[in-house]
């Protein structure tokens, strides 16, 4: 059985593996439902996802809800530093839409906007843990998809730090942009 970090982790897990078998970027996975597709066992919890079973275990998800880990302590053994590149791209288009469209009005809801440039920024750090100390790209064993390989063959500095920093100071630069525009 897979081994998530966090439920969204495995979220995210299940919407690349979606998306590569229907070939298409970005696909939402299926909601989590307690009872459904979503079982409480002894310590942890079991997401049977399009993707296979999932095992998310609450200590795990209680340490990194804690610290404000969204998708987990440590590297991740389910999505690789490419497709982490490549999902916080998209959380950040996410963001610029709905930054775009956002006006300040009373009734609108400026979250969706502040949390993906979050998760933007996030992804990049997940993607940033498999750059070894002193190294300027993620070695190959850090890229073992087939989409993180092809990501990484359409664009060579995709993992790279000098790209994964810029992007990393892009995306918080906004989210703070934002909130400064915005009165947070």
């Amino acid at each position: 059985m897979l081994i998530a970090r966090t439920l969204a982790e495995a979220r995210v897990y299940v919407s690349l593996a979606i998306a590569a078998d229907q070939g298409v970027p970005a696909v939402e996975p299926p909601p989590m439902v307690l009872g459904s597709n979503l079982t409480e066992g002894a310590d942890a919890w079991t997401y049977s996802s399009p993707a296979g079973d999932i095992a998310i275990s609450y200590a795990s998800e209680d340490a990194c809800r804690t610290i404000g880990a969204r998708f987990g302590l440590g590297v991740s053994r389910l999505v690789d530093a490419a497709q982490w590149a490549v999902v916080a791209a998209t959380y950040a288009r996410r963001a610029l839409e709905a930054d775009m469209a956002y006006t300040g009005g009373p009734d609108e809801d400026r979250s969706i906007v502040e949390s993906n440039w979050e998760a933007a920024a996030e992804a990049v750090g997940e993607a940033l843990k498999f750059l070894p100390d002193g190294a300027e790209v993620v070695p190959d064993e850090g890229v073992w998809s087939e989409f993180g390989r092809e990501s990484r063959a359409r664009n060579p500095a995709l993992v790279t730090r000098a790209k994964l920093a810029d992007d990393l100071e892009y995306y918080r630069g906004t989210l703070d942009d934002f909130r400064a525009l915005y009165g947070w």
